[in-house]
This record gives C-alpha cells, structure tokens and sequence, in this order.
C-alpha cells in the first residue's frame, strides 16, 4: 500500500491511501459522496476507483464503501469486494443510521444496507434508484427510470421491517430531476421538477412537496434540488433552493415566507446547519471556480474557506466541513476544515 500527504490550508492534514498490487495501478480515484457519523467520530465515503491490470492491459471500474476518520483520513473498504458503477447514471446516496452502525446505498441497479462493523451487505430493492432516505431511515424514495428521462417512475418503500414494502404507488412525474428528492422530515419530501430552458440555456425548475403517499401540498416556482444544490434545516424550517440566476433562496416551510441569501453566484453544491444560520456553498464563476464560502444567514457576512472543493458536508455539530476535493481531473481525496464564523 502507498499513500500521500496533503496539506490543507486549514487545522487538518489529509491522508489519501491507496492500495495497489505488483499488477493493478490506480489510474484514477473519485470520491461521489461523504456522510458524518452521528457523533462525528468518522465518516463513510463512497468512493469510485478505475484501475489497470498490466498483465492484460485491461482497465476497470469498482466502487465501494470507505471508512474514513473524523480528519477525513481514508481507512479501509467495507464491503468485501467492490461493487459494479450505478444504473442509469445516478449519484451515489449515502444514509448513515441514527446509531452510526449502518448504511443504506445503491450499487449497481440494486440498494443495500451496509453493516459499517461486520461488514455484512444486503440487498434491500433490486432493480432500481435510490433517490433518497427519511431522516429516520424508514423509508426510501426510488425511481425506476434513466436518471435524465422525460418521466420518472417513483415510487416510496418501507424498509423498516425484513421485507421492504411498497407504500406508494409508482407513479409517473413528468421532467422530475431524478437525481434526488430531499426528506424534509420522516413523512415528507421535496423534488424538482423541470419546467423549461431559458433564454440563457439554463433550466428553469420547480420544487414540488409530497407526503409519504404523494399528494401534493406545495409548489415553489424557480426553485432546484438536484443533487448537493439544495439543504434542508429542520431545526429552523427553512429549505434553501437554487435558482435560475444560480442563487440561492431561502423558503420557510411553515409562514411561506422566501427571501434571497445570494443573487446570483454560480452556485453548485451547499449544506447548512441544523438551525439554519450557517449556509456553505462552492461557486463556479469563473473567477472563483470551485471555491468554498461560509456565509452567515442572519447578516449576509461571507468568508472563504478553500479553493476546489466539489461539494460541502457540515458535521452534525456544524464545527467542521468535509469536503470533496478537487486534486485534477481524475482524482480527488476528502479534507476537512474547523468552520469559520463569518
């Protein structure tokens, strides 16, 4: 095994390891997804390697599990092999339970539950995506569909027992951004909706809100939750969206009220804290590409954090930030950061 170190412009020193035999060489590593342990003692990552076989030039791609420490140092797999790319172009979802001893994701067309001790992996719902868990873990929401088709086929399943079970009727949204859909709580969820293309040729997209047996109760026009471009604080009640103008607004789900944190700032990726008063969010503007911010809610005050980070993952806690990484193209690693009070 080989490793080596980055210094981070912050408290932490990353370790990125890999383990290459006499035969395979890691030709690229990404890591797709981070998720806390409830008590920050670690993370799990979700990580995507493409290897080479020089005994017959062969190339291949394997993702898995990684336990990773509360530094963002990489540890060791833990499922026992690594597992085939997923279906339909999705991004890989990672739950981790309230207790911190398993994990709900997706490998290849299928989702599993994940013992983080034993190891022990069990196929869960085959053949389909998962888009998303209730805080609770009870429930998931999936998707039978091409992430990208015209309409979804979604439907919710309780997992809560030996034999999931189908709670929802599949149902057929057109235009829904099937990346994800965001649990608001343990019987509600958010999804985007796709409604047009601008002038400009980006998308404009609507926030619809479901109860576990999908009826409808609310609609928020020029509003996105694709994939790390939305957050939820349930402590305050307040979803935060981007918008055409790549903002991001904050609605409150309770008096309805929505107000703008940032016009208009390319944003990408963006998490916030429990009690809503923390936003951190990467940029893509073209003269601050991929740059982290910390703003404060309250007073719009921002900071920069650090330059090439993908995606943002705050600690329960919201003292620190895990990040995805940009090392180049065809690598990244994971580095955390104490958060900065702006």
């Amino acid at each position: 095994c080989g490793s080596f170190l980055l210094l981070a412009s912050a408290a932490f020193v990353i370790i990125f390891a890999g383990c290459d035999t006499t035969t395979t060489t890691t030709l690229g590593q990404k890591v797709w997804e981070i998720a806390w342990l409830p008590d920050e003692s670690g993370m799990v990552a979700y990580i995507d390697k493409t290897t080479y076989n020089s005994l017959d030039y062969s190339t291949s791609e394997g993702t898995n599990l990684y336990h990773a420490g509360s530094d963002g140092t990489l540890g060791n797999s833990i499922n026992g092999n690594d597992a085939a790319i997923i279906w339909g172009g999705y991004g890989p979802i990672v739950y981790v339970s309230s207790n911190g001893q398993s994990a709900i994701t997706q490998f290849g067309p299928h989702i599993y539950n994940v013992s983080l001790s034993g190891g022990n992996v069990t196929n869960i719902i085959q053949n389909t995506a998962l888009l998303g868990v209730s805080l609770d873990g009870k429930y998931v929401g999936t998707n039978i569909s091409p992430n990208g088709a015209a309409a979804a086929i979604y439907t919710n399943y309780d997992i809560s027992s030996s034999s999931p079970t189908q709670i929802l009727p599949h149902q057929t949204i057109p235009g829904l951004l099937s990346n994800r859909v965001l649990w608001l709580n343990n019987d509600h969820f958010a999804a985007a909706i796709k409604d047009s293309t601008g002038a400009d040729g980006e998308p404009f997209s609507h926030v619809t809100v479901y109860d576990i047996n999908g009826n409808i109760l609310n609609v928020f026009p020029n509003a996105d939750i694709s994939f790390h471009a939305s957050a939820y604080s349930a402590g305050s009640g307040d979803l935060f969206v981007r918008t055409h103008n790549m903002g991001i607004d904050r609605i409150n789900l309770t008096t309805m009220k929505r107000d703008t944190i940032i016009s208009k700032d390319s944003v990408n990726s963006m998490d916030v804290s429990s009690d809503g008063s923390l936003l951190l969010y990467t940029s893509q503007d073209s003269a601050t590409k991929d740059n982290l911010y910390a703003v404060n809610v309250s007073t719009g005050h921002s900071l920069l954090v650090a330059p090439n980070i993908i995606v943002p993952i705050l600690s329960p806690k919201a003292d620190r930030v895990a990040c995805i990484h940009l090392i180049d193209g065809n690598n990244e690693d994971i580095q955390v950061f104490s958060v900065p009070k702006p």
